[in-house]
């Protein structure tokens, strides 16, 4: 605890001294329409954090036909906004390599961007703060009330709304371009290829429905055990005797869901690579999931979904926007979560479903 507190202190003093350095008098935003722009929006961290991000993000580069925008990704997100029609360029920036720098560092000054975006919404990060010096922008966009408002010269007011979720807190950015989102606008969007959605639907097979459970987590903290996932994928069973049963997970963790693919009655499926995964999901009528980006994919997909949280995540992380179930377990870890409370949760989701799945054969 000790060692956590001190260096909390020194990344303040960090954010101090880069906000000293960076200091930006203030003035109005630029008519967007009245030259061409090249933005740069940064977002070098997780794979989720950038799924969240994509309703904004192409808001802004839509928002004027003189916006060109870049995105600053990580290796591990580069690929959500692969092919994304409304990113110019993708710059790939693995901030735990160090040797790295100084290349996309200049790549970054060879830009030449007009404004840069700050991603991080709820409190100010030290790499951020630096990418965006980096950067050299002219303008210097942020959300307002963070403790680093001098960095920057176009700063917007915070999301107001009471216990809101990350997609609505990042869309408050798209302020700075005039542009006022809608629920509906914000959802998170992903593009497949149609090779991406050919292998999906040749993993899938025919019949319906189709249940896809993933099984990794991410962190140790959202791991759940095997065991507790063949036994919601056989209380499904019981539910919906005809659905057919696919289940993912990363790489490294293959025997896993191997392992409750077979004895949860279903058939494990490679994923490569995370578009896999997303395709998958895409073509799937239910998901089951730990706190993922493969459950904010579901919320781009609007596929009914079941995910679960630690504590004090699903207000901000929850599916968004998606018939399902955000359920957020009271402990730092979901060991403890029960096999009955996701049963009931499943139950919920899936009689919903079922309502809507029989109200569109019957019209």
């Amino acid at each position: 605890m000790r060692l956590k507190s001190v260096e909390l202190w020194w990344r303040r003093q960090w954010i101090r001294l880069l906000v000293r350095l960076m200091r930006r008098s203030g003035g109005e935003r630029p008519n967007w329409a009245a030259r061409p722009y090249r933005v740069l929006f940064l977002r070098h961290d997780r794979a989720g954090d950038m799924i969240l991000s994509t309703g904004v993000m192409r808001a802004i580069a839509q928002s004027h036909p003189t916006i060109a925008m870049d995105v600053l990704a990580s290796p591990a997100n580069a690929a959500v906004v692969a092919g994304a029609g409304y990113v110019h360029d993708v710059i790939v920036f693995d901030k735990r390599d160090t040797t790295s720098y100084p290349a996309a560092l200049l790549r970054l000054r060879r830009g030449h961007y007009d404004a840069v975006i700050d991603c991080m919404v709820t409190a100010p990060s030290v790499t951020t703060l630096l990418l965006i010096l980096a950067s050299g922008a002219t303008y210097r966009v942020g959300i307002a009330g963070r403790g680093n408002d001098a960095a920057f010269n176009i700063t917007v007011p915070a999301e107001t709304k009471p216990h809101a979720h990350m997609v609505d807190l990042l869309a408050a950015l798209a302020r700075a371009f005039d542009v006022d989102l809608a629920p509906s606008e914000r959802r998170p969007t992903l593009n497949l290829t149609p090779e991406e959605v050919a292998r999906a639907e040749q993993a899938w097979g025919l019949g319906r429905p189709r249940i896809l459970i993933n099984v990794s987590a991410g962190t140790s903290a959202r791991l759940w055990a095997d065991d507790n996932y063949v036994a919601v994928m056989r209380h499904l069973r019981e539910r919906a005797g005809d659905a057919i049963f696919r289940v993912i997970g990363a790489p490294a963790e293959r025997s896993r869901a191997e392992y409750v693919a077979q004895q949860g009655g279903g058939e494990y499926v490679a994923t490569p690579s995370i578009r896999d995964a997303f395709a998958l999901v895409a073509a799937a009528d239910f998901l089951f999931t730990p706190d993922t980006s493969i459950a904010h994919a579901a919320s781009a997909f609007q596929v009914p979904c079941v995910a679960m949280y630690i504590q004090g995540t699903a207000e901000q992380w929850g599916v968004y926007e998606t018939s399902g179930e955000s359920v957020e377990h009271p402990d730092t870890t979901l060991r403890m979560l029960s096999v009955e409370r996701m049963r009931r949760a499943v139950d919920a989701a899936w009689d919903r479903v079922s309502v809507t799945r029989s109200s569109s054969a019957n019209s």
